[in-house]
């Protein structure tokens, strides 16, 4: 059973009392089974290392501790309380004060079997964010060409603690002449579709090539300035991308570093394969649009056949069909700004106008603010609806 540490605080007055310490042991106890999570009270050294903001405020009295302890984790604050021992009234003292100092945070109240479910999903958001606080995104060469494509680092790191890691496209032009890439499951599986051996080799010795560097540099996640590679080395990284990101390692292309952080982020928060597409058509009436692009992950689609990349007509990508359901929009900038919306994916289609894989949507709330308010170009897409989620995640 996984632990998760959490911080207790009790006051002077009743801390070594027997009956205190029983309810509390029970309550903990009866919490963590409602979880299938075994919930471990932690020293302070232990506890910031670990870093989920979880305190149980076992009696009144605890204001000054907490204000003392608090900020060797990072908010929003979960607070956990009982019934007994003017516990939520000290919670309710210790949120207050948190308001004040601009920080968030949330009271649980209630029966252990009643709060589990929105502590899980509070505790689901707070690993997600100290797992981004730790990310080392790769840059294999930053956009030139995209011009609200591109994240200042500084702010990206305050907001949300990941570090760009920025990279020469010119040594994974070196890595590819280099030669080798893993045999694996994916790769194995491209070669038996029985697509141009010499063009499919090509697009695997780049697979080879960014995996060896997200390797050395220990990257969780990279983006790629991938059109430099058709004059250098005559393929394209799409295929490359697109088994990385089956391999639970989300890659963008086009060095696009916002669409970098939000693959990362939403990859993180729903452990989905995410799809980095090109709005590419809508209808304000219908409410529908047209998303596309050539570098699909490779376990994403129903099925797929492999062609050519759309704008060089070289390389190797995927043209993918899909079973209508449920999918999840989003974007985010390093500043914290984000659009997510619930859509229906209604089919794929087979546009020769198009990128290779090409999905007509359904967005109930609308499609306005494409036109009005867009993040750059580029949006996710994975299976799913997260948008609730996210806005949790952003604090709306």
């Amino acid at each position: 059973m996984k632990e998760v540490g959490i911080y207790p605080l009790a006051g002077a007055i009743n801390a070594k009392d027997p009956h205190l310490i029983a309810y509390c042991q029970d309550y903990l106890t009866r919490l963590g089974k409602a979880l299938d999570l075994h919930l471990v009270p932690m020293e302070e050294e232990a506890f910031r290392a670990q870093g989920i903001p979880v305190f149980f405020l076992a009696s009144g009295g605890i204001a000054g501790a907490f204000r003392d302890v608090c900020h060797c984790v990072k908010g929003p604050y979960i607070l956990l309380t009982t019934a007994g021992w003017n516990s939520l009234p000290a919670s309710m003292e210790i949120l207050s004060y948190l308001h004040e100092q601009g920080e968030e945070g949330e009271i649980l109240h209630g029966e252990p079997e009643e709060i589990a479910p929105r502590l899980r999903e509070l505790l689901r958001l707070a690993e997600v964010r100290r797992r981004l606080a730790r990310m080392r995104l790769g840059v294999i060469g930053e956009t030139l060409s995209l011009a609200g494509s591109r994240a200042d680092r500084e702010t990206l790191q305050r907001r949300f603690g990941a570090e760009l890691v920025m990279l020469d496209i010119n040594e994974l032009v070196e890595e590819f002449h280099k030669g080798g890439y893993p045999e694996n499951d994916d790769t194995r599986q491209l070669k038996s579709r029985g697509y141009d051996p010499a063009e499919m080799e090509k697009a695997l010795q780049v697979y080879g090539a960014v995996d060896r560097m997200v390797q050395k540099y220990q990257l969780d996640a990279v983006t790629v300035r991938c059109f430099d590679l058709l004059d250098s080395i005559h393929t394209t990284g799409c295929l490359a991308l697109s088994i990385l990101n089956a391999q639970g390692i989300p890659a963008a292309c086009e060095g696009d570093t916002r669409s970098l952080l939000s693959m990362a982020l939403l990859h993180q928060l729903t452990g989905e394969p995410v799809f980095m597409a090109n709005p590419s058509q809508l209808d304000r009436q219908k409410q529908e649009m047209v998303f596309a692009h050539c570098t699909l992950p490779l376990n994403m689609p129903q099925d797929y056949t492999l062609t050519t990349h759309f704008e060089s007509g070289i390389g190797v990508a995927l043209a993918a069909d899909f079973a209508p359901g449920p999918v999840t929009v989003f974007k985010c900038d390093e500043t914290g700004r984000f659009y997510a919306q619930d859509a229906e994916l209604l089919e794929s289609l087979h546009r020769p106008d198009l990128c290779r894989t090409q999905l007509r949507l359904r967005l109930p709330e609308g499609v306005e603010s494409f036109l009005t308010h867009p993040i750059a170009n580029h949006q996710m897409i994975c299976k799913g609806h997260w948008a609730g989620l996210l806005r949790e995640f952003f604090g709306q």
